[in-house]
């Protein structure tokens, strides 16, 4: 009986607590997450099994706000989980006063009990509102909302997404980027800073046989994209003996690599032009990034390109 009645009522307080709280992702979250949880022991096993790296290529201030665009996507985000999700690779000590907020679908911060995990991982919602809190979020060292340490936030965006995730295999750097110009506009709008990030390694944790536009697996996983949001991927990678095929991901090496900020200004209605502008200059500077570091990260790299789609 009295099992029963906690349980009834423990229920109770909790639906009434995630009525409340149910706008947490898109007000950005619950801050950088708890920390004990981000710096569990089963996340460096999981850091050290690739193993997976951060690595700069110069110092961010924490006077401003940014927005990670990052790619490519593969099958599960692997990188951005590891790098952004969890303490393990040094975020905080390359990036001091940063907060790391990987963005994600809104559904995952729906599901009761669930919704905990990515909210104490400090994740947030992916939707331009929530990015917009984030960017627009004030950066005193004496706002109520900075009083976890950090003045800074860094909202960190896969922008390829699901559509890009149907691409994963190794070496095919072809990333969903030619129509997605949200993210800079919502950079303008807020005068953010804008940063490349390539996350080498993310393309060989899993592959997917064949599956070219018009194929019927493509038009399947189109199709489920399209009417879900979520892009069944196909995917393979090897069992709990290693030498199976199986769902785990390859033990490749992770390396993501922090690009150089793209300052543009404020501009509270930026025309056509103004995001077309960004966008351009955005991709010039992540072809650059990868040029730059492909030869220490990818295999046959002379015969690797970046394709935007």
């Amino acid at each position: 009986i009295f099992g029963g009645l906690y349980a009834r009522t423990f229920c109770i307080i909790y639906g009434i607590f995630i009525y409340i709280d149910r706008k947490a992702g898109v007000n950005g979250g619950r801050g950088q997450g708890l920390k004990w949880f981000r710096n569990l022991y089963c996340w460096k096993l999981l850091q050290s099994y690739f193993p997976a790296k951060l690595h700069k290529t110069v110092d961010l201030p924490a006077d401003r706000n940014y927005i990670f665009a990052a790619f490519p996507h593969g099958v599960l985000s692997t990188s951005t989980f590891i790098n952004y999700g969890t303490d393990t690779t040094g975020f905080g000590r390359l990036f001091p006063g940063i907060r790391s907020k990987p963005c994600t679908l809104d559904f995952h911060f729906i599901i009761p009990f669930f919704r905990e995990l990515p909210l104490n991982w400090g994740f947030a919602s992916c939707s331009s509102a929530s990015i917009k809190n984030m960017m627009n979020a004030s950066n005193n060292p004496n706002h109520p909302a900075n009083r976890d340490g950090f003045t800074s936030n860094a909202a960190v965006l896969v922008v390829g997404g699901a559509a890009e995730s149907l691409h994963c295999r190794p070496n095919n750097f072809q990333l969903v980027l030619k129509k997605r110009k949200g993210f800079c506009k919502i950079a303008l709008e807020t005068g953010a800073s804008l940063v490349p990030v390539l996350h080498f390694g993310e393309l060989d944790l899993f592959d997917q046989p064949p599956n070219p536009p018009g194929s019927p697996l493509r038009n399947f996983q189109e199709w489920i994209k399209n009417t879900t949001g979520i892009a069944p991927a196909a995917f393979r990678g090897v069992g709990f003996l290693q030498n199976t095929y199986g769902i785990i991901p390859r033990p490749k090496p992770l390396n993501a690599v922090v690009g150089r900020p793209i300052e543009m200004g404020k501009i509270e209605k930026p025309t056509q032009a103004d995001v077309d502008k960004l966008h351009e200059r955005f991709c010039k500077e992540l072809t650059e990034l990868f040029e730059e570091n492909k030869p220490k990260f990818v295999d046959n790299y002379q015969n690797v390109k970046l394709v935007f789609e």
